[in-house]
C-alpha cells in the first residue's frame, strides 16, 4: 500500500502543472460558454469542495499516520493535492478577471494578487516556502477560496454579484477557520478571541473593499451613448461621442448590453457624472443568459445646463461595482 500511493504521489508531482493549464482552459470556456454550459463550473465546484475537505481533515491525515511508513507519503500526497486545489482556484477564475476587468484603476490591486497567487501556485519553489509558514499559507488558502467563490456563486447558484460578494466573505471565513485554528496553538481564551476577530474580519472585508473587487461574472459587451433610441429594436440610434448643448436639450440616452450567466437577475446603476460631479442615478434591472448581453438603457431627459464639459456614465451594480465606463463630451 505505501509503495502504490508512493507511486501515485510521484505520478502526480510529475503532473502537478497540468492542473493550472486545464483549469485556466475551463474557466475560459465558461466564460465564453457562461449561457449555456454553467456545469462546467459545477464540475469545478464538487472537485473544489472535495479538495477543500481534504484540508479540513488534515490533523486527521497526520494523526491516522503519524510514527508508520505513510507518514511521509501522506503528506506529500496533501501537499501535492492542496497545490492543485490552489491552481485550480486561481486559474480558473483568472479568465472572468483578465477577460471582464472594465480597465478602471480600482482593480489594479485585486488583479495583480490573482495574477500573482496564480503565478506562485505554480513555482514550486516559491509556493513550498510559502507552504512551510503557516500564517502565510493560511492567508493564501483563504484568498484562494474567496476569489473562487466571486465566480462560482453566481454561475452555479445564480446569485448577484452583491449577494456573491457578501457570502464570498462569510464561506471563506467558515472554511478557513481550520488553518487558522492549527495557527493559533494553544487553545486559550485570547485564542479564540482572536480566531473571531480575525474571522469577522475576513467575513466582512469584502463589504468594506467592495468598490475595489470587480464583478467577476458581469462584463460590458456593448455600449454607446446615443440622441435617439428606437424601442422596437432596442438599439441606440444617432451615437456619438461628442454631442452639442444644443443636441442634447431633449435629453440623451446611454446604451449597454451587459453579459451575465443563464439564470442570474439583479439591479444595476446607470450613474452620470459631468465634470466629476455626480448629477444622475438611474437604476435598471439585467437578465443573464443572452450571449450578445442584456440590452438595458437609461434615459436622461434633462441635461443640467451649462452643459458643455466631460461627461460620463459608470455602470455599477448595488455595491457600487464598476461593470463599464462610457465617456463623451458636450460642447457648447
Amino acid at each position: 500500500m505505501p509503495l502504490s500511493l508512493q507511486a501515485l504521489t510521484n505520478k502526480l508531482y510529475q503532473v502537478r502543472h497540468l492542473w493550472a493549464v486545464i483549469s485556466f482552459a475551463l474557466g475560459l470556456s465558461s466564460y465564453f460558454l457562461v449561457e449555456r454550459q454553467p456545469w462546467l463550473a459545477a464540475v469545478l465546484t464538487g472537485f473544489l469542495v472535495f479538495s477543500w475537505l481534504l484540508l479540513l481533515t488534515e490533523g486527521l491525515w497526520q494523526q491516522r499516520f503519524a510514527g508508520t511508513a505513510m507518514e511521509g507519503v501522506s503528506q506529500g500526497f496533501l501537499k501535492l493535492m492542496l497545490q492543485a486545489v490552489h491552481q485550480e482556484a486561481f486559474f480558473f477564475s483568472l479568465p472572468f478577471v483578465l477577460l471582464q476587468w472594465s480597465g478602471g484603476a480600482e482593480y489594479i490591486f485585486f488583479t495583480t494578487l490573482v495574477i500573482s497567487a496564480a503565478l506562485v501556485s505554480i513555482i514550486d519553489p516559491v509556493y513550498f516556502w510559502l507552504a512551510r509558514h503557516r500564517a502565510l499559507y493560511f492567508g493564501f488558502h483563504a484568498w484562494a477560496l474567496f476569489v473562487a467563490l466571486l465566480v462560482l456563486l453566481p454561475l452555479i447558484f445564480h446569485w448577484s454579484t452583491d449577494s456573491a460578494l457578501t457570502w464570498a466573505g462569510w464561506l471563506t471565513a467558515l472554511f478557513a477557520l481550520p488553518s487558522f485554528w492549527r495557527f493559533g496553538g494553544p487553545r486559550k481564551w485570547f485564542r479564540w478571541a482572536g480566531l473571531i476577530a480575525v474571522s469577522c474580519v475576513i467575513a466582512l472585508a469584502p463589504r468594506w473593499l467592495a468598490p475595489l473587487v470587480p464583478p467577476l461574472t458581469l462584463s460590458l459587451e456593448e455600449r454607446a451613448m446615443a440622441l435617439s433610441f428606437s424601442r422596437s429594436e432596442r438599439k441606440p440610434l444617432v451615437k456619438g461621442e461628442v454631442f452639442t448643448s444644443e443636441e442634447v436639450a431633449q435629453g440623451l440616452y446611454a446604451y449597454t448590453a451587459i453579459k451575465a450567466p443563464l439564470g442570474l437577475g439583479q439591479d444595476v446603476y446607470h450613474y452620470w457624472f459631468h465634470d466629476g460631479e455626480q448629477v444622475d442615478r438611474i437604476p435598471l434591472k439585467v437578465y443573464g443568459g443572452r450571449e450578445s448581453g442584456f440590452r438595458t438603457w437609461s434615459h436622461k431627459r434633462h441635461i443640467p445646463v451649462p452643459s458643455q464639459g466631460r461627461w460620463r456614465v459608470e455602470v455599477r451594480t448595488e455595491d457600487n461595482q464598476i461593470i463599464g465606463v462610457m465617456r463623451f463630451y458636450i460642447t457648447p
